[in-house]
């Protein structure tokens, strides 16, 4: 994967990508979760990287994508906009982990047109209608509560909360320690608040996959899941002996269905 970037007055967005596929029209791009960064996608990555287009990125306020002004999920979505031009396609798969999902979905809301296919991993739907306000206090309040904790200690129970393998554990820590608290909460109050501002559920036109892991006791991930299920009738698959990364706990689950629903809408 080759590191490039682009520039708007806002910041600086550092995105990774493979050059060995120059004749295919679309690609996978990765939206990692709140306070992870682009190598949470690090085994799909070695997975898939000689055989499709990929783009994974740091999306502002995160990793190397930092500092970061005037957050908003609009101005986000036109980065990624900006890093598809610069990279010539026209067509993508979205696949957004946890808060990343949110990234993916506004970005559908307003380009749906360029998306083939949406992968939530852990994340949560788009509309007031499935939330209680008592479970939405918690969202607005995050980065209040968090700022309670000393950091080394919130590093380390972020990461074995949202994690069930050393290796994807591992991995989370090294991201939030590099990230610092001041950044973290940062970034976690600029994600929410825009969250928050969302009302309207997202009308997929594409295809739409959601999975979460086994033993993901984040929030009310799979309660969320569930209903997003039932009530839209999008396939919903539960990744074994995995966690809230379950794309890094069971990578090899997680690569089997992310390949046979690209082929399957392609």
């Amino acid at each position: 994967m080759i590191e490039k970037s682009i520039q708007s007055c806002r910041g600086t967005v550092y995105y990774w990508t493979n050059e060995i596929v120059p004749l295919q029209k679309f690609a996978i791009v990765f939206c990692h979760g709140l306070t992870a960064d682009h190598t949470l996608f690090d085994k799909q990555v070695e997975y898939l990287a000689n055989e499709y287009k990929l783009i994974t990125w740091d999306y502002p306020l995160h990793g190397k994508s930092r500092p970061y002004e005037g957050f908003t999920f609009t101005n986000v979505n036109e980065e990624l906009l900006t890093i598809l031009n610069q990279e010539n396609i026209d067509k993508i798969f979205l696949v957004g982990q946890s808060a990343g999902g949110f990234i993916a979905q506004s970005f559908i809301q307003e380009f749906e047109d360029k998306v083939l296919g949406f992968i939530g991993v852990g994340t949560t739907p788009f509309g007031k209608n499935y939330y209680k306000k008592s479970e939405l206090f918690w969202i607005k309040h995050y980065s209040t509560i968090a700022k309670m904790y000393p950091y080394s200690y919130y590093c380390k129970a972020s990461a074995k909360a949202s994690t069930r393998t050393d290796e994807a554990r591992e991995n989370m820590y090294k991201t939030l320690v590099g990230l610092g608290k001041k950044d973290m909460l940062k970034a976690a109050n600029a994600v929410y608040s825009e969250f928050l501002k969302v009302r309207d559920e997202v009308q997929f036109k594409c295809p739409v996959l959601i999975t979460y892991g086994e033993y993901d006791n984040t929030g009310y991930v799979r309660k969320y899941n569930n209903s997003w299920a039932e009530k839209t009738g999008y396939s919903l698959k539960i990744i074994r002996n995995a966690s809230h990364n379950a794309n890094y706990d069971n990578y090899s689950e997680f690569n089997d269905l992310l390949t046979s629903f690209v082929q399957s809408n392609i």
